[in-house]
């Protein structure tokens, strides 16, 4: 099928101006096929799904040929044991991809509101019975109680809270990760991609940031931050106040210099492992296109 051989050659492609659109002149018109899919992801694990009308879930069939986007990051930070936390879980490829990482003796925690998206992750869990993967039903915020959230009908990814007054679809209990880490194990890593609510989420975690310093993966869209009223400006202050830097995935390698990359890795020097990870992911060329 045509969708199969574009996700095969954006796997192979280098990266360079151009590759997207003819990905997407190779996909042509049956990137609209919603039928079952099934594969074996590239770390090993499976999945099988009985209809890919999701955005998120026809994007595994390009994993099946390369890693995730931030992958890379997943494997320098986590050894076996650790601890992880996925904030914005959607179908869960990186809570599969860290739970790879961590082992029968480590724990993957994965935060995912939406019913549907966590169906699937559940079922992509229990797929592969991955016994070290907690799921949560919980959003994650700056106060605990409830929030709305809107869905997006075929674009779970794109599912946020509600806060302009708008009807919300749905509404799901809320955390802190400070509630939460309270009466669990301390990530050594939070990845975060809640749509522009980052800076909720960091607030709610302030405890665990100055006590436990993790290492921070976050989606830094300006458009989904605009949307609250705010730039990333805000978040990079509120975690410098911390104590962490700011560092881009850019196509160069990591870096602390120029535009914030569409996803920053954030690290406290306080932090064992800070030397040893920033080494390694310098020399990785990450893709403009880090969306999985």
């Amino acid at each position: 099928m045509r969708w199969r051989v574009a996700t095969q050659l954006a796997a192979w492609l280098p990266e360079m101006r151009g590759r997207d659109r003819l990905t997407s002149l190779v996909r042509g018109p049956s990137a609209q096929y919603t039928g079952p899919l099934s594969g074996r992801l590239s770390n090993g694990m499976t999945f099988s799904v009985d209809q890919c009308r999701d955005g998120s879930i026809s994007s595994l069939v390009s994993l099946c040929y390369r890693p995730p986007a931030l992958a890379p990051v997943f494997s320098a930070i986590l050894e076996p044991g650790d601890c992880c936390y996925d904030v914005g879980a959607n179908i869960g490829v990186y809570t599969l991809w860290a739970a790879g990482l961590v082992g029968d003796f480590g724990e993957v925690h994965a935060f995912e509101p939406v019913d549907g998206t966590r169906a699937t992750l559940t079922a992509l869990v229990e797929q592969n019975q991955l016994q070290n993967v907690r799921i949560s039903s919980s959003a994650v915020g700056a106060s605990e109680g409830e929030i709305g959230m809107k869905i997006h009908r075929n674009a779970s990814g794109l599912a946020h809270p509600v806060t302009d007054g708008s009807q919300p679809d749905v509404s799901v209990p809320l955390t802190t990760l400070n509630t939460y880490a309270a009466t669990r194990r301390p990530p050594v890593l939070v990845k975060i991609d809640v749509e522009g609510f980052e800076l909720d989420v960091l607030r709610g975690a302030s405890d665990i940031l100055s006590t436990e310093h993790p290492a921070l993966l976050l989606e830094l869209l300006p458009a989904h931050l605009e949307r609250r009223g705010m730039t990333a400006a805000d978040i990079v202050d509120n975690l410098a106040g911390l104590g962490y830097r700011i560092l881009n995935l850019s196509r160069h390698g990591l870096s602390g210099q120029g535009g914030f990359s569409s996803n920053v890795l954030a690290l406290t020097p306080k932090w064992e492992r800070f030397d040893r990870v920033v080494a390694e992911l310098k020399r990785i060329r990450f893709p403009r296109n880090q969306t999985t």
